[in-house]
């Protein structure tokens, strides 16, 4: 006879206080949660977004992780409602703070938006009100969730971005966004998520267009503020050193799907699904021995390359901007670009880098004939580029950091292509088609690509364009001005391995521009350090990141990303050992 079942709880399962308390704990939780969009031209409905399972503690950073098309944002805005008009959200579960999102209406969407949930966006200049102060757009958050009276808010607004770690808080407040650096204007939108003192912040690529140094800033931030506030944070990124550094779970989507859940110790260590172990593949890195001290690596000091001709030199340029300033105050000027000389040989790529500000932008536009220097001298293949002659007949072509706001919206991907050559006389029109063919055939693109417009292709398709129409003028020297920042990781490296290719097959000579040192060490040959508009150092690409010897190098060295999070310089307690729960495979 079978012993009847104990109704006594098992010796380890939880007391109903500690399940309570876990509910009370939990911020998000979706169960099978879905999005389908409804054509509007009545034809079968598009499931984007499928049996996701997701859940977000309190004081517990959830990283969302996946390529331009995954699902992550699709997710995150139907946290907050705001799917487009012919997207339908569907979900078994679907609790934020203890509300059903299933069960809202617009009032109570309007509510639950900045009070529940705050939101930080990826472009903050684009996501904050222009013509409104800092502290207008800050203190109306505090009007309409929390109801403050006036010195109320002003007295909170100076506090929350003090908690930021913004200079001068009170001064900021009559500020406008224009007139911040990027990594103020996200602690500023930050600031403004967290004015209505949410359980959950989702925070969708906040670090993507930021120095490294800025980014590590944010970063603290984010997590310190989730522990010292006890708020859950969604963070949808596709970069993996952000997310070994700061993570606590990670899930990975592609194609609409979670094809992978589980703790970050564990899922850096033993990725099970091939996406995910193909994503870790590609991520950029640079070779441990390289980062340590050369003579502690046990390698020689690197010997400069057997000097070629220069093909670009460089001789105290110098740069002026004018600032704006009231009509009773004379303009000042400021100095962007501080006597800088160097020299770039055939067939080599020369890296620039350093922080926002340091000039690196204002020097390739220089170069590329888009701006003029104020000072000083360039030579192309040894003449000088100040003589509009010798400017004019310069091979000098410039790749933009983004693709969509540089191609024409209204022209198609083979006129945008040829568009430099139909200048030029003797060049028929199906010329010109063959030409644009050969060129996408050699950028990875299809010929079918030809009668396409800009918005039809992905972020990678489009800088391939932007590289191909470069090429269409045959350049003897290429400008890339962070051409892979906002791409995704396979597509960063897809782009980057174009590049060598090109360089290789075209005899090309480029100058590199990047925020992202993995990459810039990946593709240059030299580097050039730049700080404040001024030369600090320069020399072969292993003798900088291996052995620097000026401190702002050191600085930007020391503030990359370890891709271990075992590593991590954020969290303050340690990350889940591998194994402690089992990773979820689709």
């Amino acid at each position: 006879m079978t012993a009847a079942p104990s109704l006594a709880p098992a010796a380890n399962a939880p007391s109903l206080a500690v399940l309570q308390t876990r509910r009370a704990d939990t911020v998000l939780r979706y169960r099978n949660a879905g999005v389908t969009l409804q054509p509007h031209d009545g034809g079968e409905p598009l499931r984007l977004v499928r049996g996701v399972d997701l859940e977000v503690q309190r004081s517990q950073v959830v990283a969302l992780v996946g390529e331009s098309g995954s699902g992550k944002t699709l997710t995150a805005l139907s946290v907050l409602g705001l799917l487009p008009g012919n997207a339908r959200f569907s979900a078994d579960e679907a609790l934020l703070n203890g509300r059903d999102l299933r069960q809202l209406g617009k009032a109570d969407w309007r509510r639950l938006r900045g009070a529940d949930v705050g939101m930080v966006f990826q472009e903050p200049l684009s996501s904050l009100n222009p013509v409104l102060t800092i502290g207008d757009q800050i203190e109306e958050v505090l009007y309409y969730k929390r109801q403050l009276t006036r010195r109320q808010r002003r007295a909170e607004a100076i506090d929350l971005l003090a908690r930021m770690g913004l200079p001068r808080p009170a001064q900021l407040l009559q500020d406008y966004p224009f007139q911040l650096s990027g990594g103020m204007r996200q602690r500023v939108m930050l600031a403004i998520a967290m004015a209505g003192e949410p359980a959950l912040l989702i925070a969708d690529e906040p670090t993507t267009a930021l120095d490294n140094t800025v980014q590590a800033q944010v970063l603290e931030l984010m997590v310190r503020t989730a522990e010292q506030s006890d708020v859950g944070v969604l963070l949808i990124t596709h970069d993996l050193s952000v997310v070994a550094q700061v993570a606590d779970q990670v899930h990975v989507m592609r194609h609409g799907e979670m094809v992978e859940s589980a703790p970050v110790q564990q899922l850096f260590a033993r990725p099970q699904a091939a996406y995910t172990r193909q994503l870790l593949a590609l991520a950029p890195r640079i070779p441990a021995v390289v980062r340590q001290p050369l003579a502690e690596a046990g390698l020689p000091a690197p010997q400069a390359a057997q000097q070629a001709p220069a093909i670009l030199q460089l001789d105290a340029v110098s740069k002026y901007y004018q600032q704006p300033r009231a009509w009773h105050f004379k303009a000042q000027k400021h100095l962007a670009l501080d006597s800088v000389s160097f020299s770039l040989q055939r067939g080599r790529t020369l890296g620039l880098v350093g922080e926002s500000g340091s000039g690196k932008s204002s020097l390739a536009r220089i170069i590329a004939g888009l701006a003029q220097a104020d000072g000083g001298q360039l030579r192309f293949d040894g003449a000088d580029l100040s003589d509009p002659a010798v400017r004019a007949g310069a091979s000098i072509q410039m790749v933009f950091q983004d693709p969509y706001a540089s191609l024409n919206p209204r022209m198609r991907i083979g006129q945008l292509i040829t568009e430099p050559l139909a200048e030029q006389p003797g060049w028929t029109a199906a010329q010109l088609r063959a030409q644009a063919a050969q060129l996408l055939e050699m950028v990875g693109l299809p010929a079918s690509a030809l009668d396409r417009f800009a918005h039809e292709l992905s972020g990678g398709q489009r800088q391939r364009v932007c590289i191909a129409r470069a090429l269409s003028v045959k350049p003897q020297l290429l400008v890339c001005d962070e051409p892979v920042s906002a791409l995704d990781v396979s597509v960063q490296a897809e782009i980057l391995a174009l590049l060598q290719r090109l360089k290789k097959d075209l005899q090309l000579s480029m100058v590199f521009i990047a925020h992202g040192l993995e990459s810039v060490y990946a593709i240059s040959d030299d580097i050039v350090v730049l700080e404040k508009g001024r030369v600090v150092e320069a020399g072969p690409r292993d003798q900088i990141f291996g052995a620097p010897r000026h401190a702002y190098t050191r600085s930007l060295l020391d503030a990359m990303l370890d891709i271990d999070p075992s590593r991590s310089r954020f969290r303050t307690r340690p990350a889940a050992p591998a194994g402690a729960a089992l990773a979820r495979v689709a």
